[in-house]
């Protein structure tokens, strides 16, 4: 399939986004348990003036249809979730061609009598559930880059914060002694799992936001709340007591369990104790987290305000 270069910057190997995908061991974790795939080929338009994420399009080589990427997004990531087995032409319904994470091949080598009689039988349900998802996904409005970029600013906020969090509590408990190799060893690991926990929260609460104004619509609203809604104080006292409520649960809880996961990988002895004492630490630190967010996005909401 060939395509036009003066219109199209084309994302393909070698290019570095697509070698980190290949190359980088946590993007294992991203397609064999989030089901998130990268195409081999992807377009960018050089001529529309709307933002990357809205100009990004997928070949299929078997129709050599381009399709819009976000067609495979979710609310939550701008990579999707879900596709384990590619990302299906919504023309043709043939499997567009998608990288593979070499250590995630090792994995699928290593494990190959557990999965492959499994993937067998459920590959072509999976097929036809993805074909309705698509002809649902053509009917409704794609999703706005906004959108994308809220989730992945999240994610990355969130990674970075569990990153300097997991860093100062590991000073604290080698008695003030910087450790570089551990640093640079959980950095990866910190990212990627902020980031998941960042997205994870996201796509609950947008749901919960919808299934809220859904019920609201089709609902006769009482006097008592509706007064409630219409003062503005309350409101904003509620939405930062749900911010502070995400950090300490989502946040916190999930930080608790990647902390024994961390431990258990570099050796170290897990003891029920020992993560008894650590709640109330997470959960103190996914409070804070959640207070942060909250007065960044306050922050800017105010300067978007102030330049409108």
């Amino acid at each position: 399939m060939r395509y036009d270069k003066n219109r199209f910057k084309i994302q393909a190997l070698p290019h570095p986004f697509s070698l980190l995908w290949v190359l980088f061991p946590a993007f294992m974790f991203n397609e064999l348990i989030f089901g998130q795939r990268l195409p081999k080929v992807a377009l960018i338009d050089k001529e529309s003036d709307k933002p990357p994420e809205e100009r990004c399009y997928i070949p299929c080589p078997h129709c050599e249809t381009l399709n819009d990427r976000r067609l495979w997004s979710t609310k939550g990531s701008a990579f999707g979730h879900g596709h384990w087995f590619g990302l299906v032409c919504p023309s043709c319904h043939q499997i567009i061609p998608c990288l593979w994470n070499i250590f995630s091949l090792a994995i699928l080598a290593i494990t190959f009598p557990l999965w492959y009689f499994p993937v067998r039988f459920f590959r072509h349900k999976w097929i036809e559930k993805e074909k309705e998802r698509l002809a649902k996904a053509l009917e409704r409005p794609l999703l706005q880059a906004t959108s994308i970029i809220d989730s992945l600013s999240i994610g990355v906020v969130s990674g970075i914060f569990m990153w300097v969090m997991w860093v100062i509590f590991e000073v604290v408990r080698n008695g003030g002694e910087w450790d570089l190799k551990m640093m640079l060893k959980s950095l990866p690991f910190s990212l990627v799992v902020g980031f998941w926990i960042g997205c994870f929260m996201r796509w609950v609460e947008k749901d919960k936001e919808e299934i809220e104004k859904e019920r609201l619509a089709n609902a006769r609203e009482r006097p008592l709340i509706r007064a409630i809604r219409a003062k503005s104080t309350i409101k904003s006292t509620i939405k930062s007591i749900r911010w502070f409520l995400r950090g300490t649960f989502y946040f916190g809880g999930g930080m608790w369990v990647v902390f024994g996961v961390w431990n258990v990988w570099n050796g170290r002895v897990w003891g029920l104790r020992m993560m008894f004492d650590m709640l109330p630490v997470c959960l103190l630190l996914g409070f804070v987290w959640g207070c942060f967010v909250y007065v960044v996005a306050n922050l800017a909401n105010l300067l978007e305000g102030r330049k409108t």
